[in-house]
This record gives C-alpha cells, sequence and structure tokens, in this order.
C-alpha cells in the first residue's frame, strides 16, 4: 500500500496492473513537499528533515527517459522487500544490502541490478550487475570500499561543499575474465532550485548535485578502462547511464544543457528532493531522466 505517500500529498491516484499487485502513483495534482518524519507517540512533533532518498523497501520510482536523439521511454527502480547477502566476488560478498531492480515494466525483469544499503547517512552501492534480454548476467562489478550513491548528511548537503569517492571495482565478465578498474568521484553541491518536471503541476524544492566521474585505468594491466568493457559498456540504451562523464570545469547549468568544453565529457547533474529521491538526472552525453510517478512504501 501507499499510506506514507497519501497522508502527505493530495495526489489524485492512477492503479496501474502490475506483477506484484500494488497501487502506483502517478502524479497529475499538485504537490505539497512532504514535512518532516513523525515519531511514533511524541506527540506528532517533526524530527527533521525528509531524507533526500527515501531507502524504502517495496518502493518504486517511475522515470521518462529521453535519449539524445530525442526518442522516450520508461523505466523503472525498484527496491526490494528483503535484504539479501551480496555475494560476487567483492569485499562486501558477505555483507547484506537490498536488491535495486531497473527495468522496462513494474515487475519485469531487470536490466540492472544494484545491491545497496543505507549506512549512516549515505545510500551505497557494493555490488553492480549487467543482464541481458535473456536474463544472464554479462557484467558483474563489485566495488570497495563501496560505491557511493548519494551522501545526505547536513555536511554534504550544503550549497558548494565538494569532496572526492575513490574506490576500485573487481569486474567479471560473461566470459569468466576478471580485472579490476579504479575511479574517483568529484561531488559538488551546486545550488537549490525550484524544478518543474513534466505533467507535474508543482514544482519540486531541490538539492542540486554535480558529479564527474573518473576512469583511472585498470589496476593489472587489463583492458578495461580503454577497451570499452567497463561495468557501464553492457547497459542498454534505455538506461541513463551509458558512459561514465569525464571531469570538465563547466557549471551545473551547463552540464545540464549538454554542452561541451574544452575539458572533454561533461559531468552528470542530479537533482534531489526531499522525501521523493532522484527526481531528475541529465548531463554527461547520456539520456536524461525525470520522475514521473512515484509508489513509497
Amino acid at each position: 500500500m501507499t499510506r506514507p505517500l497519501i497522508r502527505t500529498l493530495p495526489l489524485a491516484v492512477l492503479l496501474l496492473t502490475a506483477v506484484s499487485g500494488c497501487e502506483f502513483i502517478e502524479f497529475d495534482a499538485p504537490i505539497d513537499q512532504p514535512p518532516g518524519d513523525i515519531t511514533p507517540g511524541d506527540g506528532g512533533g517533526p524530527r527533521g528533515p525528509q531524507p533526500l532518498y527515501p531507502f524504502r523497501p517495496g518502493s518504486i520510482w517511475q522515470y521518462t527517459v529521453t535519449q539524445l536523439n530525442g526518442a522516450q521511454s520508461t523505466k523503472f527502480v525498484a527496491i526490494d522487500k528483503q535484504p539479501v547477502m551480496v555475494g560476487g566476488i567483492g569485499a562486501h560478498q558477505l555483507d547484506m544490502a537490498y536488491p535495486v531492480r531497473t527495468s522496462h515494466t513494474i515487475g519485469g525483469p531487470a536490466y540492472l541490478l544494484r545491491w545497496q544499503q543505507a549506512v549512516g547517512d549515505q545510500v551505497v552501492n557494493y555490488r553492480e550487475g549487467t543482464f541481458d534480454g535473456f536474463g544472464q548476467m554479462v557484467v558483474d562489478v563489485n566495488w570497495d570500499p563501496q560505491q557511493l550513491e548519494v551522501d545526505q548528511s547536513s555536511e554534504r548537503t550544503r550549497v558548494g561543499v565538494s569532496w572526492v569517492e575513490s574506490y576500485k571495482g573487481d569486474i567479471r565478465l560473461i566470459s569468466g575474465m576478471v580485472s579490476q578498474v579504479k575511479r574517483s568521484e568529484t561531488w559538488k553541491v551546486v545550488g537549490q532550485e525550484m524544478l518543474t518536471l513534466p505533467n507535474i503541476p508543482t514544482p519540486f524544492q531541490t538539492i542540486v548535485f554535480q558529479k564527474s566521474d573518473m576512469p583511472l585505468g585498470p589496476t593489472d594491466g587489463g583492458t578495461i578502462a580503454d577497451g570499452g568493457m567497463g561495468p557501464d559498456a553492457a547497459k542498454p540504451p534505455g538506461d541513463g547511464g551509458v558512459r561514465p562523464p569525464m571531469l570538465t570545469g563547466q557549471t551545473w547549468g551547463e552540464a545540464a544543457d549538454g554542452g561541451v568544453d574544452s575539458g572533454g565529457m561533461l559531468p552528470k547533474t542530479l537533482w534531489y528532493a526531499r522525501g521523493y529521491g532522484k527526481v531528475k538526472e541529465a548531463g554527461g552525453g547520456e539520456p536524461t531522466e525525470e520522475l514521473s510517478g512515484l509508489e513509497l512504501k
């Protein structure tokens, strides 16, 4: 059910038939920003601001994906209801995390699977698998220490703050070949914006991040970084993450508009709204994703 969302938002509800039998909400009425979390038994007073990524098992996000040529498709991102052991070949194989599935239909086969967990103020990725049309994993990436999905701390949501995340990936291809690649991500909070999305009447109050993902090359002399066989290589065109953006000196507005400068590939821009999660992703020479439906458990 969708009790938390219905309680805080005056939304009209469109029920879609899905394999899970769940109700799915599309925004077709004005949206109120959600209040702070409520602590049971405390008289209903606010506890604090809503998280940027409400990491709730069973929740589903629907995005409209616009390709660079203007073609559009839909993708769904769903958090499993139960955690599982991460598995794989990495340092986190014995840890517990929630499978987060990206698919073209609600309840459909996932073409991208991430094992994620909330750790303090962060949501992190431990492992990522890419699947072909037959449901077979063709690329298996295991992050060490972990890959940051978003940092919701007060220190890293202030405009102007920046930091660097560095990690390595143990990559296993369908052929059985295993290699490693090092990556470094530069994050920066570039602003706050009242963001209006198509077919959603009221804008979202968002915090805007810019992320530059720099592959540093293989650690074992392999060809992962320069041979087109990195963790993004097998992703289908329908997903927003096709290839990693490179570091440039452009502003976040220019990155979102898809411009190019002499620095190379563009950074990616991410808009997060408290209580809703990621509502838009653009730039990096990749398709644009915009929130078009949501079910929060």
